[in-house]
């Protein structure tokens, strides 16, 4: 019995010293089976951080305050009628010779060289539509969490709603397909800008949800699980890489209003969008009604991974000057590594069966949007 109290004595002590509490100790004892060799832990932590960009086109126009708020609230449902699948050679070239995109804030304060300070950013977890965290950007337009995944993948899309005092004046989103496999997965980065927005939009283009998103609230609520297939399919290290292609745009960065803007990078992820339908029938050898519900979906997924791989790496000098810069990464896709891929994405979903296709998009346009391809 001395003994006995003389050891939980000694225990109580060194719990004191190292810090630990009861319940952490008898948790880290309890799983120590869970990390074993053949296992993985059921929850991991990472940090994750990035900036908001914008186009100094649109800051150097009129302070955030002064902005007036966006009258197209949904402008995914006005492009979504460009997304029908059509043959590569006759899609509407949407040229990218010069793309450049810079981030607004939700606050009244950005910057010169289109950094934004003081933008509220949400994580929106679209597998159930819920905020997992939100924060704000700092004095140089950066933004910083920790963010806590059971298992080792996750999608996320990170959304900042720009505000002034009359109401949204902007909004802009990036994917997130967090992948934190090992220690050197622990920081993944992600920057929120027009041309991150083009890719979030095109995913969503492919999914039931893109006729319930608008601008006041973002993806907040919407809940989709090909919307999360889709996303997880996007490397953040891919993405970073492309951005440095699609935020030159012309298109993009020569927006001397918000709204312009944002229609612009709604058109031009329809025109992606449908690269990727013609290439996931092209993949299949059938049309896309006619192809299984989950290969359609795991198709899809690995060839908008594919494609914003191909735009990071896209050299300008090796293309044909008259083709659009989505029509020239279209051709240089692997279809061998998109079925690879494609499997990939089936095999994780199992024994939870992809979800079905969504209906074909056939909203009519509202009249005078504006949205014109380049």
């Amino acid at each position: 019995m001395r003994h006995a109290i003389l050891r939980g004595a000694l225990a109580l002590t060194l719990l004191q010293l190292t810090g630990c509490s009861l319940y952490g100790l008898g948790v880290a004892l309890g799983n120590s089976q869970s990390f074993g060799a053949a296992t993985e832990p059921d929850y991991r932590a990472f940090s994750l951080d990035g900036a908001v960009k914008l186009p100094p086109s649109l800051t150097t126009v009129a302070p955030l305050t002064t902005v007036a708020p966006l009258t197209t609230v949904a402008p995914l449902t006005t492009v979504a009628p460009l997304t029908t699948v059509a043959p590569l050679a006759t899609v509407a070239p949407y040229k990218i010779q010069g793309l450049s995109f810079r981030i607004q804030s939700l606050q009244p304060e950005w910057a010169a060289d289109g950094a934004v300070r003081n933008a509220t950013i949400q994580v929106v977890d679209p597998l159930t539509g819920e905020v997992k965290a939100t924060t704000t950007t700092d004095a140089a337009g950066r933004y910083s969490l920790r963010l806590v995944v059971q298992g080792a993948r996750h999608p996320f899309i990170i959304q900042t709603i720009l505000r002034n005092s009359q109401g949204v004046a902007g909004f802009l989103a990036a994917p997130l397909g967090a992948n934190i496999a090992s220690v050197n997965d622990k920081r993944q980065v992600v920057d929120v800008t027009p041309g991150s927005t083009l890719v979030t939009f095109a995913s969503t283009l492919m999914t039931e949800a893109y006729p319930d998103f608008q601008v006041e609230k973002g993806f907040e609520g919407i809940k989709s699980q090909r919307l999360a297939t889709l996303t997880q399919g996007v490397s953040p290290t891919s993405l970073g890489k492309a951005l440095g292609i699609l935020d030159q745009s012309s298109a993009l960065s020569e927006a001397s209003r918000f709204e312009t803007l944002l229609g612009e990078t709604a058109t031009a992820s329809a025109v992606l969008t449908s690269h990727v339908k013609a290439l996931t029938q092209k993949a299949a050898n059938a049309n896309l009604d006619q192809i299984e519900t989950g290969t359609a979906l795991s198709l899809q997924t690995a060839v908008i991974s594919q494609l914003v791989e191909r735009i990071g790496a896209f050299v300008p000098d090796q293309a044909n000057p008259s083709q659009s810069l989505f029509e020239a990464v279209a051709e240089q896709v692997d279809m061998g590594k998109v079925l690879a891929e494609a499997e990939r994405v089936r095999q994780q979903a199992a024994p939870k069966p992809l979800p079905t296709l969504p209906p074909e998009p056939s909203p009519i346009p509202n009249p005078g949007v504006g949205i014109v391809l380049q």
